[in-house]
């Protein structure tokens, strides 16, 4: 039997991190591509792990460094770096820190992604392939917005290593600095899904699954939470590594699951 797979979202709209939901794509399909992009792998074989940034000409990310002069993709690099730090063979961890290291795709001239043109779109421009040593990430910067709401910020398509960013989204979040902390939590937040957090392949110590918003958290602190209260609660999450230069994200329930599962 064929089981659907589903978006896993991150959504803004007054509020901090959301996810849903929505059949577009089968299990059987996934693993003919990406078969080696599972937890199984990526917590015990996998020696490298390559992140691949791609962007349309006006949606490109955000590059640059913080007020301490580390560079903002330092904040992705470190929470996968700390994720991974449990592992025996610790994996290396390479992320592209500027827009040189990401690659240009051509304008795609779409103003709704569905999970399938996701997919699609990684087939045609992907560098790398992912192998049981091997994993890679893909990052897709988009213009348009997604199919299923035009808050929704990014989306990860669930059982794959694809993810894709809707950059205006991003800018309509709040200040510049505001805007670069939002994008990089987004990053954080969805590579997390395709990790296996929260109960998304990658077993719990303890019950601390938000079921009511499916693979999320339930520590408001934690950067796989589904909060709903307010534009202030975005404002104050991302304030607090906006002051400190604080970079790992993960809540200690996401730690244990990961020192847990590690081989």
């Amino acid at each position: 039997m064929q089981r659907p797979v589903y978006f896993v979202v991150l959504i803004l709209l007054f509020s901090l991190i959301g996810c849903g939901k929505k059949t577009m794509i089968t299990n059987s399909e996934i693993n003919a591509a990406y078969i080696s992009s599972n937890p199984s792998n990526y917590f015990a074989s996998t020696q490298k792990i390559i992140v691949e940034v791609y962007y349309e000409p006006g949606a490109e990310p955000f590059v640059g460094t913080k007020l301490n002069g580390h560079p903002y993709w330092e904040i992705l690099e470190d929470n996968l770096k700390a994720i991974f730090k449990f592992r025996t063979f610790i994996p290396e961890v390479i992320v592209p820190k500027d827009q040189a290291a990401m690659y240009s795709i051509p304008p795609q001239n779409k103003t709704s992604w569905t999970a399938d043109d996701l997919v699609a779109l990684n087939k045609s421009y992907k560098q790398g392939l992912p192998t049981a040593t091997e994993a890679h990430f893909y990052l897709y910067f988009l213009k348009g917005n997604s199919s299923d709401s035009n808050s929704i910020i990014a989306e990860s398509v669930n059982g794959t290593p694809v993810i894709g960013v809707f950059k205006s989204v991003i800018t309509a979040s709040g200040g510049n600095v505001v805007q670069r902390y939002v994008e990089q939590s987004t990053l954080v937040h969805e590579i997390g899904h395709a990790l296996g957090f929260v109960n998304n392949g990658v077993p719990m110590k303890t019950p601390y699954q938000d079921t009511a918003h499916g693979a999320h958290s339930n520590n408001s602190n934690c950067v796989m939470y589904w909060q709903n209260e307010g534009q202030a609660d975005l404002a104050s999450f991302v304030a607090h590594y906006i002051a400190t230069g604080d970079n790992v994200m993960w809540g200690p329930e996401i730690m244990a699951d990961a020192q847990a599962f590690s081989k």
